[in-house]
């Protein structure tokens, strides 16, 4: 597990933290005998002999206490940095079908599990610290009086049974309260996202305030209650029993055993010594729970960080390979929580010959952007295969992917302008596209990072067309790319930029809602509930199309 792994890549660190750990007890343990000899035999007037030893012991305890707890903080840092690395790797290698399912729930992953999980590594030297201390403590009682430590290790049993019940029944109520978070992080991800609609529409501002949140808030806060009520319960239990031992003790030692009061007094102050370290141990409980409670949750979402991260994909890769035809065979789809055998898309058979420019068209919901995902593999299909020159594509999917660039509905803009490599585009060329898409006076270039992206909608959409000139893939694809465009920059993306790609060679998928422009396509791929109803195409590339122009088209299905 990370834990693990983490450990051993800082071996020499945690075993200075455990060595400096060992060394603050066996300090504090001289400590308490000097103080045990000192109240037992007492001092001399003028002697300060002992005054100077127990600085000393002092100053032992300070400075392997201190030294211990620079290493730990150092750990602590190189461990919240590695689970971050480690997240941010596995966010890339995650499939976008279970991002896309679970966002809300695993970006809060980076944010709140990362803060629990470190933790568990600072409390590992602690811990060996503190169960050192016990020991010796043990030890040292039990040269004092063995029946007293009977008595002692009698109470301590109870504690230990009552500790670890109430670690089992806690243990479901740190998972529930992770996941009441959880919740919580997803509404405050409306408050951020739908601003501008919360904005203009005080009923619904309320009803995320007060029906959302405010719950969500609420039930969060119960199980917390219920949590840290268990954990001080347990602290409290913890040190109750202790003093009632001491108490005990105390009563036995004097009235059936008889022992001398030299005997109770060195006894006694050891127990209460001991008293610390036992404490600690029951109190790490709350760390340990909220910790492991977040290695569940890592699981559950799809992050897990056991394994060492060899089988990760190169972030750097090729294109996909020649290929000539890219075919969908019964494909179906159906998201996740949809209604039981209710199919979002398909059954679909499709052919894309290498060099077409298709249009991809129908109406809202007709799952045109669903089959944009599946010819790209970012969805798996829940029935049928995907196949490359008659082959079925692999388990590996990122070689095909390298084929693709485009624009996605809901694209996201990066700063940086990369070419299929990953290496910045150069500033000449990225201002000669900035010139070409008409923002050459709007957006300013500097070793391959855009100045701005806070654009209208279309200008940023003519952004995210300069990435995929960057990319220079085999296939570009474009989801209602034209629809916020004004009218010169429309007809110029279809007239202009689309012939010019398909001139390169390019093969370009298009969804669309411009039927006037349908002439201008190879393709015109029409979708109805998830099915096709139409394929038209060109008997010529010379013979313009013309919907509902018959004598032109060959349809399919």
């Amino acid at each position: 597990m990370i834990l693990k792994r983490f450990i051993l890549q800082h071996r020499m660190l945690v075993a200075s933290a455990v060595a400096l750990s060992a060394a603050s007890a066996l300090s504090t343990m001289a400590l308490l005998s000097h103080i045990n000899a000192m109240a037992t035999h007492g001092v001399h007037a003028g002697d300060t002999a002992p005054l100077w030893e127990g600085a000393g012991w002092l100053v032992a305890v300070l400075a392997t206490g201190a030294a211990s707890q620079f290493i730990l903080a150092r750990l602590g840092g190189d461990l919240v940095a590695q689970l971050r690395i480690d997240l941010s790797r596995r966010f890339v290698d995650l499939e976008y079908e279970t991002l896309a399912n679970e966002k809300h729930t695993i970006f809060g992953s980076l944010i709140e599990d990362v803060a629990s999980i470190a933790p568990l590594v600072l409390v590992a030297p602690l811990l060996a610290y503190n169960v050192l201390l016990v020991v010796l403590y043990v030890s040292y009682l039990a040269s004092v009086s063995p029946p007293l430590l009977a008595i002692l290790a009698g109470f301590l049993g109870v504690t230990v049974v009552a500790s670890m019940a109430l670690e089992r029944f806690l243990r479901r109520r740190f998972d529930a309260l992770r996941d009441a978070n959880e919740k919580v992080f997803e509404y405050f991800r409306y408050l951020s996202e739908g601003k501008k609609e919360l904005a203009l529409n005080a009923a619904r501002a309320k009803h995320v305030a007060d029906e959302l949140i405010r719950p969500a808030i609420g039930r969060s806060r119960r199980l917390m209650v219920q949590v840290h009520t268990g954990l001080g319960f347990n602290e409290a239990w913890t040190s109750t029993v202790i003093y009632a031992s001491v108490f005990v003790i105390v009563y036995i030692g004097y009235a059936s055993l008889a022992l001398p009061q030299t005997t109770i007094m060195r006894f006694v102050i050891g127990a209460l010594f001991l008293s610390g370290p036992v404490a600690f141990i029951v109190s790490a409980a709350r760390q340990v729970g909220v910790g492991t409670a977040s290695l569940r949750h890592l699981q559950r979402v799809g992050l897990d960080l056991d394994g060492d991260g060899s089988s990760r994909r190169s972030a750097v890769q090729g294109k996909g390979g020649a290929w000539q035809r890219i075919a969908l065979r019964g494909v179906t789809y159906a998201y996740a929580g949809e209604e039981e055998g209710r199919v979002a898309l398909g059954p679909i058979d499709l052919d894309i010959q290498r060099g077409e420019l298709l249009f991809i068209v129908g109406g809202n919901g007709s799952g045109k952007s669903t089959l944009l995902l599946l010819l790209a593999s970012l969805l798996t299909p829940r029935t049928g295969e995907l196949l490359i020159d008659d082959v079925p594509l692999g388990r590996d999917t990122q070689p095909h992917r390298q084929r693709f660039t485009g624009v996605f509905g809901d694209f996201f803009l990066f700063p940086h302008v990369l070419d299929a490599s990953g290496r910045p585009l150069s500033d000449e060329r990225i201002r000669t596209l900035l010139t070409s898409l008409g923002l050459g006076s709007l957006v300013q270039v500097e070793q391959g990072e855009l100045s701005k992206l806070t654009l209208s909608t279309g200008q940023r959409k003519r952004l995210a067309l300069l990435q995929c000139y960057a990319e220079d893939r085999d296939i570009f694809f474009f989801d209602e790319w034209a629809a916020d465009q004004d009218t010169h920059f429309r007809d110029y993306f279809y007239r202009t930029l689309l012939p010019d790609l398909k001139a390169q060679g390019k093969t370009v998928v298009a969804i669309t809602h411009d039927d006037r422009y349908f002439a201008l396509a190879d393709r015109v791929v029409k979708l109805e509930s998830g099915r096709i109803v139409s394929d038209t195409r060109r008997r010529d590339p010379g013979v313009a199309y013309a919907a509902g122009d018959q004598s032109a088209d060959h349809r399919v299905g």
